[in-house]
């Protein structure tokens, strides 16, 4: 978030004077550092306990808004005394962002090394070189993750997302800024208009594109561009400074719109958006009024100490509340997460008293400070490459359990992923294999990600047995008509599409295979009319695949490399340990007796992986295959065995 680079306005001279309508002066506004505070507080609550403060995640756009008026009041101020250096603007921002982030993200490497199996390191890697490169924002997009989708608080490097946005800025804007400083009169509005055509952008982005808007700067830079207007707007004008009344009424209006945000809105609304406007319009609010009862309660010397630190403080939290709640299997205690929340504190008083504050302002010159700090994140990039090129770094696990730490590519890349395993793609990317190679009997597959784990094993046995697969999948997209998710704004029409797929083909069996995660009330809605709608197109034989069995936390290697760790052991081929069995069980029960009522048949896969003992975690010559990947998916070796324990049922009459 954009308290990464926020700048510290105390030595950057950048802010108006509540005295002067024509010049910035070198007032230093405590109150913007307390509205740091409250920004990267109500971010810290939001990330540890959102259903505290579910709109917490908003704080991001203050201090987008903050740090717009203050690196625009920078150069805006040195353009009109002729001082401006590029050379010294960009020396002062290494300086000011550098030193913390370096040392959060290499002490973040450190404790995944120790922590993170191979999948987790290799995502790791991404981003730890998104983050030195500042481009952590298009990684996190690359790699499909919203900010709200429930597998993004795994990633400990997600934060950073926005400081690669606040990066980009930085890097483009001033030079932008000095040429529009050559037309003094209509520097207002070209950066009103500049702001106003991304805003337009941002609010044109259709649905399907929801993570680019989150992520993108053309989407994110009006937030931005609103504080530069205001810094470029108080140089000429001062009228909300002047009239105390109307400031303390605008003040109030502003600060009811802020906690009104951070309370009732939450990560299901599209944002940004038009909600997003109410944020930057208080912070723009409260920027611009002076010295009301609202500034001089931001003035409040513990706010201000929190934004003084709050850059360190918002780098610190999240890997460390990442990394609790994997300890913890996903279910951290509440006294865990404060403790996270106290111990960022403390880094972050330390990073900023003993590493950020020697470094920016030591005695040594500028070159001597700026070397070895660009030295040293082109070390952190480089760390972050050799995560990714090598997998997940596997030399640092024990060669007894290293072939079970596994990072997913060697199970999806039996998925055909953006051909029959569609990605947030319409159904016209089905691929026409998908349909099979012409044979019969025609099993075909339908479903999300568990469907398409379904079809490796299937496939295994078919020249034998003499049948032919289809697969029709979506990530994210039950096999259910009429079925609904924002994140998936596609899954309704390739469900659509699929029903006329499979009347066209008229395969001998439809087998639909998902998480079945979803709400019972869904379930018992949407399955009795899918399967309606399959025999109306003329399928004789439907099957249901239940859930496979599913762990807790990051999923079954993680699970390993625990289990090792705690016992010296590997992991018994059948177990409970964290094993995420009940919910397992409850959900196949309903699933049951809906395919009874419906008339379908239903296949137990925990009946076939699980019994009084335990459930299979690995298979093979020795146990040495495990049957899932992460959390529930089957890797090859599973789905095989899956396939050969029910194609006699499969491949036989209807009941």
């Amino acid at each position: 978030m954009t308290i990464a680079g926020s700048v510290d306005h105390r030595t950057a001279g950048s802010v108006s004077s509540p005295q002067s309508s024509t010049a910035h002066a070198l007032t230093y506004r405590p109150d913007i550092d307390g509205l740091r505070a409250i920004a990267v507080i109500a971010v810290l609550v939001y990330h540890a306990f959102p259903q505290l403060l579910p709109g917490g995640f908003a704080g991001v756009d203050v201090f987008f808004v903050i740090s717009g008026y203050l690196i625009t009041g920078i150069i805006d101020r040195q353009c009109a005394d002729k001082s401006f250096s590029f050379t010294t603007f960009y020396a002062r921002r290494i300086l000011r962002i550098f030193p913390a982030l370096i040392v959060v993200v290499l002490t973040t490497f450190l404790i995944a090394w120790f922590v993170l199996p191979v999948a987790q390191m290799e995502a790791l890697g991404s981003d730890i070189t998104g983050a030195a490169a500042f481009i952590e924002n298009f990684m996190l997009h690359e790699q499909i993750v919203g900010y709200f989708d429930p597998g993004a608080e795994r990633l400990p490097l997600l934060h950073l997302w926005s400081l690669g946005i606040e990066e980009q800025y930085y890097i483009l804007w001033p030079a932008t800024f000095v040429l529009i400083a050559r037309w003094p009169s209509h520097k207002v509005a070209i950066v009103a208009a500049l702001g106003l055509g991304s805003l337009v952008v941002c609010l044109a982005t259709p649905a399907e594109q929801a993570a680019w808007a989150f992520y993108a700067p053309t989407t994110r830079g009006w937030e931005l561009l609103a504080g530069s207007l205001l810094a470029v707007w108080l140089r000429q004008h001062s009228i909300l400074r002047t009239r105390a009344v109307s400031g303390s009424l605008l003040a109030a209006i502003a600060a009811a719109g802020l906690f009104a945000a951070f309370f009732s809105f939450s990560g299901a609304s599209p944002w940004p958006g038009v909600r997003t406007i109410i944020v930057v319009m208080s912070a723009m609010l409260l920027v611009a009024t002076g010295d009301t009862l609202f500034h001089r309660m931001l003035r409040w010397a513990p706010l201000v100490f929190v934004g003084l630190i709050s850059y360190p403080l918002y780098l610190w939290h999240y890997p460390l509340l990442v990394f609790t709640r994997l300890h913890f299997a996903g279910a951290a205690p509440e006294w865990a997460l404060f403790a996270v929340l106290g111990l960022s504190a403390v880094l972050a008083w330390v990073t900023w008293r003993s590493i950020e504050r020697p470094l920016r302002f030591g005695a040594a010159p500028v070159a001597w400070r700026v070397g070895p700090l660009l030295a040293a994140m082109t070390m952190v990039g480089a760390v972050g490459t050799a995560a990714t090129t090598t997998r997940g770094l596997p030399v640092r696990f024990a060669p007894e359990i290293r072939g079970f730490m596994l990072s997913g590519s060697e199970t999806t890349s039996h998925w055909r992923r953006g051909r029959c395993l569609l990605i947030l793609q319409p159904a016209s990317e089905f691929g026409a294999d998908c349909a099979g190679q012409g044979g019969r009997p025609l099993l075909l597959i339908w479903g999300d990600s568990y469907g398409a784990a379904l079809y490796p094993g299937l496939l295994h046995f078919s020249p034998e047995r003499g049948y032919d697969v289809a697969q029709y999948t979506a990530s994210a997209c039950p096999p259910l008509i009429g079925y609904t998710l924002a994140a998936r704004p596609f899954c309704k029409s390739i469900n659509d599409d699929v029903v006329q797929r499979i009347g066209h083909l008229r395969p001998d069996l439809v087998i639909l295979d998902a998480t079945w995660g979803h709400a019972e009330a869904v379930l018992r809605e949407d399955l009795p009319r899918t399967v309606a709608e399959l025999r109306a197109t003329g399928i004789g034989r439907i099957v249901v695949m239940g859930p496979p069995p599913s762990w807790q936390g990051i999923g079954l290697s993680h699970n390993v490399l625990d289990y090792y760790r705690q016992t010296g052991k590997i992991l018994p081929e059948r177990t409970w340990f964290r094993s995420n069995d009940e919910w397992t069980r409850g959900r196949e029960a309903l699933l049951r007796a809906l395919a009874g009522e419906v008339g379908v048949d239903y296949i137990s896969v925990r009946d076939i992986f699980c019994n009084d003992e335990g459930c299979l975690s690995r298979i093979g010559p020795g146990g040495s295959q495990l049957t899932a990947f992460d959390a529930a998916h089957l890797t090859v070796p599973g789905s095989i065995f899956l396939a050969s324990r029910t194609l006699d049922r499969l491949l036989g009459p209807s009941r």
